[in-house]
């Protein structure tokens, strides 16, 4: 009898969160009021939908989809019940998750936008802009952009590794909630 062998070809998923960007809004303005000026500032529609469920809370949240540029918008406040892991995004602070193809490269002009000064050129300025942009700064409203890789090398502590971890799989949780949310349309 002929001894057959088979080779197993196993693809592994590409990273979880290509085509994804992470934008962290340390405020606690009211999310309806955060809203309102993200769309002013950037021409979108943010609208309130269904609060997501998870870590027995109720989280708020905002969703707009550009058709045009193939590219989501998810605006997530951090509710006060939600408890104490993931320290990094606090009680009711905002996570702008962006979604699509150019995710990173809007994630990073937003990003630009929150910690450069306006420009103070009137013949270029756009004034309500640079009024809502001046105003965030000036409540000490700051913005991190997340970044999902380690450079190169890096040997983070384990505490930074276990706060890296949490927050990641608190990402993965909400990435499971839009796509099951998606489904279900």
């Amino acid at each position: 009898m002929k001894k057959q062998t088979f080779k197993l070809d196993i693809e592994f998923d590409s990273d979880p969160f290509e085509d994804l960007a992470f934008l962290f809004f340390h405020s606690t303005d009211p999310n309806y009021a955060f809203a309102d000026d993200l769309n002013h500032l950037y021409g979108l529609a943010l609208t309130r939908v269904d609060d997501m469920p998870l870590l027995d809370a109720a989280w708020p949240v905002y969703t707009y989809r550009n058709t045009l540029r193939q590219l989501n918008y998810y605006l997530i406040e951090r509710p006060v019940a939600s408890g104490n892991t993931a320290l990094h995004w606090g009680h009711l602070h905002k996570l702008l998750l962006l979604q699509g193809q150019d995710a990173e490269e809007t994630a990073r002009a937003i990003y630009r936008d929150f910690t450069t000064l306006p420009n103070a050129d009137p013949q270029t300025q756009n004034s309500e802009r640079n009024d809502i942009i001046t105003n965030f700064q000036q409540s000490f409203a700051s913005v991190t952009l997340y970044d999902t890789q380690l450079p190169d090398g890096a040997q983070p502590q384990r505490k930074t590794l276990r706060e890296r971890t949490e927050l990641e799989n608190l990402f993965t949780a909400i990435i499971d909630h839009f796509d099951l949310q998606l489904l279900d349309d």
